[in-house]
């Protein structure tokens, strides 16, 4: 005998079903609950130009570093990330430059002035010494580092450095080489602990109002010492250049007068051999005929006397004095 309880013809009732859908749909939730917890517990998203040390509450430090990307950890493992790419710090005094506040540096110069410096450097560290970095700085993250550690290091190689120059040399004559100076003692200091100073410079240099005023004096006089210099070579130079003008004026000058003393050299000689060429063919002959040719007809004569001279060329006297 069949037995139809609620006059559901054996079939579940509405209430049951309805029950077992709401656990269904809880255990499915409680279900992607757990697996979104797990994700975000098991797993650990190492960003971009870092690397993770990871450290585990019941084994320390491990060995192996972990690589961008998202990385499986266990739920009793802790990851710190360092940056193995360049990572760059301002530590300014004005904010708006990229410092959180007054990060400046107050240095002292050999003379006794005291300057305010600002300073940009980049560094990286080093992906096989990660462990050891995690080790020395006791957990620190980078950013705990570059505010402790690194500013200190900084400061102490710059006060190193700098007392070994003027405040004119810190402000503008030796600044380059300081700030190369401080950059190799920090970049050697920091190296064996596997941390790489990339950049450093100095990038502002405040001495006091007085000192100011005082370098400003000195470099209007060593700008007015400079253009003196300028326009002493200027003068020399053009000293120079007319000295060379003259000279190639000179030489054009005994050129010329040398072609022109050739020049009339050979006009002489010319005329000197056109001379004695003429002078071979003068003739007694061609001589007398010539004369004969000019001869107007006149008779020469000689006042004073009652007589008059005739001239008659010399052959025709002979002539005569033959007949």
């Amino acid at each position: 005998m069949n037995t139809d309880i609620g006059g559901t013809g054996g079939r579940p009732s509405p209430f049951l079903t309805r029950k077992r859908q709401i656990f269904s749909l809880v255990a499915s939730f409680i279900a992607i609950l757990i697996l979104v917890i797990g994700f975000f517990t098991l797993t650990e998203k190492i960003e971009p130009g870092y690397k993770g040390v990871v450290y585990s509450l019941n084994g320390g430090l491990k060995d192996k570093v972990l690589g961008q990307g998202l990385q499986f950890i266990w739920p009793w493992e802790e990851v710190t990330q360092y940056p193995v790419s360049t990572e760059t710090v301002y530590l300014t005094k004005a904010h708006t430059e990229g410092s959180p506040g007054d990060d400046s540096f107050n240095i002292n110069t050999y003379d006794g002035k005291s300057v305010n410096v600002d300073v940009v450097y980049s560094y990286k560290m080093e992906s096989s010494k990660l462990p050891h970095i995690f080790t020395k700085f006791r957990r620190q993250t980078h950013e705990q580092i570059q505010a402790s550690y690194l500013k200190t290091q900084i400061k102490t190689v710059m006060q190193e450095v700098s007392t070994n120059y003027s405040v004119l040399g810190v402000y503008a004559e030796k600044r380059d080489e300081i700030t190369k100076e401080m950059q190799r003692l920090l970049t050697d200091r920091l190296k064996v602990d596997g941390i790489i100073i990339e950049n450093f410079s100095l990038s502002d240099v405040r001495p006091d109002k007085q000192t100011l005023k005082s370098l400003q004096a000195i470099a209007d006089a060593q700008n007015k010492q400079e253009f003196l210099k300028r326009e002493q070579k200027n003068k020399e130079q053009e000293a120079i250049n007319a000295k060379i003008e003259a000279e190639g004026k000179k030489k054009v000058a005994i050129v010329n007068a040398e072609a022109d003393a050739e020049q009339t050299r050979i006009r002489a000689e010319a005329q000197a051999k056109a001379n004695e060429l003429l002078t071979k063919s003068m003739t007694p002959a061609i001589i007398q005929d010539n004369w004969i040719k000019k001869w107007n007809g006149a008779q020469p004569y000689v006042n004073g006397g009652s007589n008059s001279i005739i001239q008659m060329p010399a052959d025709l006297f002979k002539q005569d004095t033959k007949k």
